[in-house]
């Protein structure tokens, strides 16, 4: 009971010596220093389209001031603050520059904690969920990784007032966090006070956390298919080339196919005025088809124009009779060369297919050796875009 008494006396000394409104060391030459450390719980949603990511930490902050110092009590090493009494403590101002929306945890009690050490030192915890801003470039996607920041800044006062300084252990992470498209390569954390024409310089500290994709799903869900159709739109070439409406159906089936696939692709992508590596892919892949489709076109032209030739020899026959004399035989002889141009043509049109068979597969592979390599080991340099 007297101890519960000397801690309740011990608060009321520190709440009536503190004034929130003021920084412990504001009327003196110099500033108030405040250790920050971040711990990450959750780190998702990261999105291409609004250039974004949704992360969940507990952000913790440690300062000395003077105003809440009190006689050490026999048996308590500190004093913990209720959520309602922290706010006659002074606590920095702190915001996040690139912070878009977020909450403090509030269920079932406001996610905070104050401990109040006799010395003075105040350590200050708060659960928050945020959606900062993380300027993303795609040029190498999916094959990218990306640099995303968490700027934290004094507000109102300068560097004359307040300092913000990293903890000894400034980023912590979850023990086996995991993302759903991306890994973890490593974080780093710098000081970024800067300077602020007309206000004054303000103490800043930055966080960076570099991800890798990783390009699994886009291989089993994008990749692959692509192929597939692809490979799908060479059937043409081992069907006869009569066989109009089953090459009619297979080309535009491809096409329109890989049309939808691309549109798909790009629709949960932010439209950048550069060139993707999917989009490359892509405008690959429907050019293959529609090449397929046009080899299909010259091939039916060579092979009207036989049936029509054919059809004049026909004519030829049943309108000169064998005893016509010379009009006969110049009859003869014009429907013997109609039928060696319409040899010639079906033989040039079944060359073409034969040849189609090896020249697009071979060219196919040959651009996936090309692309494959080259966005493995392209390191783009960074497009600002104003």
């Amino acid at each position: 009971m007297i101890v519960l008494l000397h801690r309740e006396a011990a608060i009321q000394k520190v709440i009536s010596h503190n004034d929130p409104k003021i920084p412990p060391d504001f009327e003196k030459d110099y500033p108030t220093v405040i250790k920050v450390q971040v711990f990450l719980v959750s780190f998702a949603s990261i999105s291409e389209t609004t250039m974004d990511y949704a992360v969940s930490i507990y952000l913790r902050q440690s300062w000395l001031d003077p105003r809440a110092t009190y006689d050490p009590l026999p048996g308590v090493d500190l004093l913990e603050m209720d959520a309602r009494l922290m706010n006659e403590i002074w606590v920095p101002d702190m915001y996040f520059v690139n912070e878009k929306k977020a909450y403090f945890h509030e269920i079932t009690v406001p996610n905070k904690l104050m401990q109040v050490y006799p010395n003075g030192t105040i350590m200050y915890s708060a659960r928050l969920t945020m959606t900062l801003s993380c300027d993303m470039f795609l040029q190498k996607f999916p094959f990218d990784s990306q640099e995303c920041f968490m700027n934290m800044e004094s507000y109102s006062y300068s560097v004359k007032n307040v300092i913000f300084i990293w903890h000894e252990e400034p980023l912590l992470l979850k023990k086996d966090l995991k993302l759903p498209q991306f890994k973890f390569i490593k974080m780093e954390h710098i000081n970024c006070t800067k300077a602020y024409e007309g206000t004054g310089t303000y103490t800043c500290l930055q966080a960076k956390f570099y991800l890798e994709r990783t390009y699994g799903y886009y291989v089993a869900q994008v990749f692959l298919p692509c192929i597939l159709i692809v490979v799908l739109s060479w059937v043409s070439f081992w069907l006869d080339i009569d066989a109009v409406p089953a090459r009619i159906s297979l080309g535009l089936l491809t096409v329109l196919t890989m049309t939808t696939m691309s549109a798909n692709a790009r629709a949960h992508l932010p439209r950048v005025s550069y060139i993707k590596a999917i989009d490359v892919w892509m405008a690959m892949c429907l050019f293959f088809v529609f090449a397929a489709l046009i080899e299909f076109a010259y091939v039916n032209v060579n092979a009207r124009v036989e049936k029509r030739r054919t059809n004049q020899a026909g004519g030829l026959q049943l309108n000169f009779s064998p005893g016509g004399g010379s009009p006969a035989e110049k009859g003869e002889g014009k429907k013997k060369r109609l039928f060696s141009k319409t040899t010639i043509g079906r033989d040039k049109a079944r060359r073409l297919d034969k040849l189609s068979r090896y020249i697009f597969p071979a060219i196919f592979i040959c651009f996936n050796i090309f692309y494959w390599t080259f966005y493995m080991l392209w390191e783009p340099e960074q497009i600002h875009e104003d």
